[in-house]
């Protein structure tokens, strides 16, 4: 089982315990065993058969039985007993951004509000404002909340399913008589959410792949299982599906489940203009021009995607391109980019140590990141405003500036930057004495704070912000958090312009939780000649170095090139 699993039920856990009314340092204990978790780098299954997690501070004897519990049944007694307690739909209650545990808590007690039926519809009747701590601003957010909560309900956001893709995929290239394996889907599109986990595996064994799969330890429910197809529900309630197909028809079967839907519809229909047939069970001459089977006609060589594409009269597509969005036109015109991959970011501008809220220090991230193979970083620490982040005052600002330049003078592998990530104030202002801006190598400007004002008023916070002459890059520019808030909205042509002219970058955020900008913004900024993209990991921890490739994926699918990526050239800061 996943780490994140148990952090899940764990916070789970806590939000129900107080929804109930327990005793606050009750829900403390569980809240601080779930950040002790999730900040573990060790796998929490290892420690718990290794019967040591009671040694891990912050977990005592009962958690401890909690946690045993989950990794045997996915669950334990009190999350069984907490949930039996409530209305099913109380969990839903806790996805509504603004809606914490307490509020919940009324919300249930007062009006009866127990799912996000209930709660959509006392908010409609203008009910909800006349509680106390909620009034009608709040409920003008719950009704917006409700809606969007809606539009993206059966997606996973991409933080969520990642681990599980990873380890599954991991798991499966183990398996006797596998020759290849593969994650397929809208994850493989780079996609910042997935209805479901799809993966192929080339093999002429299959019994083996079926009865791994099925079988994993974090399996809830073996859903559906057959000879080459299994589909298991995962603890999480994530669904996944195997498929095993000989190697020689790997490539047909891997590029018809990475889709997507239209850009296969395209292919196809382009296939049969050359008298053959794609689908997932391989490319066939045809044999007439109408009718016939899937598999009817001669087997044209499909092992490969780079076959599939071929026989279409097209070079390679990348996955991440594969959405209908002109990607086949510019292929036949030889018009592809040539995306920015992994290999060619040589510095993350954007990163926090334990002088802010990060986990390590300034020496630990960039060692780190020397074992990454890159050449530069930036530590970027929250500034004052943010206190929930322990952000830096001047004088801490500068106390850390001169341990960087004392940590450069050891000519280490890795050149550590003088950065910031500087709160935009409301008003635009920035967040910093200018004397101190001024003196920093790399300055990030981030909106943490006010995130619901009205475009106009955004908009001219953005721009007072870009120009002030200190920003080097806007962070995660809309705000937006998969699957947990939307972006705040504010005049991009505007915004995307002032920075092409002040020469600010703006950031691809690669926390799989933001990945902000998405891709449909990248193409926008790319419109703009001198407008430059930074791709950054806003690591809190050693591990977190390793999400840059969520920011390159996405900086992918918005058809970004290396050319066009400050942290991806040899000069960059």
């Amino acid at each position: 089982m996943e780490n994140g699993t148990y952090v899940a039920r764990l916070e789970e856990i806590a939000d129900l315990l107080q929804v109930t009314g327990a005793n606050p340092f009750r829900v403390r204990a569980f809240q601080k065993a779930a950040r002790v978790i999730d900040g573990m780098a060790e796998d929490l299954d290892t420690v718990l058969a290794e019967g040591e997690v009671t040694a891990v501070d912050g977990i005592g004897k009962s958690i401890a039985e909690d946690l045993r519990q989950i990794r045997e049944r996915g669950s334990c007694d009190l999350l069984d007993e907490l949930r039996a307690s409530l209305p099913d739909g109380i969990t839903d209650l806790l996805r509504v951004q603004g809606l914490g545990p307490k509020k919940v808590k009324a919300l249930y007690e007062e009006l009866g509000i127990g799912d996000l039926d209930a709660l959509e519809a006392r908010a409609s009747e203008g009910r909800i404002a006349g509680l106390k701590g909620f009034g009608a601003r709040t409920e003008e957010k719950i009704l917006k909340e409700v809606e969007r909560l809606r539009r993206t309900a059966g997606r996973t956001p991409l933080a969520e399913a990642w681990p599980h893709a990873e380890r599954l995929l991991g798991l499966l290239r183990e398996v006797s008589g596998v020759e290849r394996a593969e994650i397929a889907g809208s994850l493989r599109r780079g996609r910042e959410t997935v209805g479901d986990l799809d993966f192929v595996v080339a093999s002429r064994e299959p019994g083996p792949v079926m009865e791994a799969f099925a079988t994993d330890g974090d399996v809830e429910e073996v859903v559906a299982r057959g000879d080459t197809k299994t589909t298991i529900r995962l603890s999480g309630g994530l669904s996944a599906d195997v498929r095993v197909v000989p190697p020689e028809v790997f490539g047909a079967t891997l590029h018809h489940f990475t889709g997507s839907k239209e850009h296969n519809v395209a292919i196809r229909s382009r296939a049969l203009k050359r008298g053959l047939r794609v689908s997932e069970w391989g490319v066939f001459r045809r044999d007439g021009e109408d009718g016939g089977d899937a598999t009817d006609g001669e087997l044209v060589a499909c092992a490969t995607e780079e076959d599939i594409f071929a026989a279409v009269g097209l070079p390679f597509i990348p996955p991440e391109l594969r959405e209908d969005r002109g990607e086949i036109g510019a292929a036949e015109e030889d018009r592809l980019p040539e995306l920015v991959t992994l290999e060619d970011i040589v510095a993350d501008l954007h990163m926090h140590t334990t002088a802010s809220d990060g986990r390590h220090s300034v020496a630990r991230m960039a060692e780190a990141a020397r074992d990454r193979g890159l050449k530069r970083i930036a530590i970027t620490d929250h500034s004052r405003s943010l206190t929930v982040a322990n952000g830096l005052d001047a004088r801490r600002l500068r106390a850390q500036m001169e341990e960087i330049d004392a940590y450069n003078a050891g000519d280490p592998a890795v050149r550590v930057l003088k950065g910031l990530e500087v709160d935009i104030l409301e008003d635009g202002a920035l967040d910093m004495d200018d004397d101190v801006l001024a003196a920093l190598d790399w300055v990030v400007g981030s909106v943490h704070q006010w995130m619901g004002q009205d475009p106009q008023t955004m908009t001219e916070r953005l721009l007072r912000a870009i120009g002030s002459g200190f920003l080097h890059a806007l962070g995660h520019p809309t705000g937006r958090l998969v699957g947990r808030r939307d972006g705040f909205t504010f005049d991009v042509d505007a915004v995307f312009d002032a920075c092409a002219d002040a020469g600010v970058a703006l950031e691809v955020n690669a926390s799989p939780w933001r990945v902000d900008l998405d891709d449909r913004l990248i193409q926008r900024a790319l419109e703009r000649d001198r407008l430059m993209l930074t791709i950054n990991t806003d690591a809190h921890s050693t591990a977190e170095l390793g999400q840059m490739h969520f920011g390159v994926r996405m900086a992918r699918r918005g058809g970004c090139p290396r050319s066009r990526v400050v942290n991806a050239q040899d000069e960059s800061p």
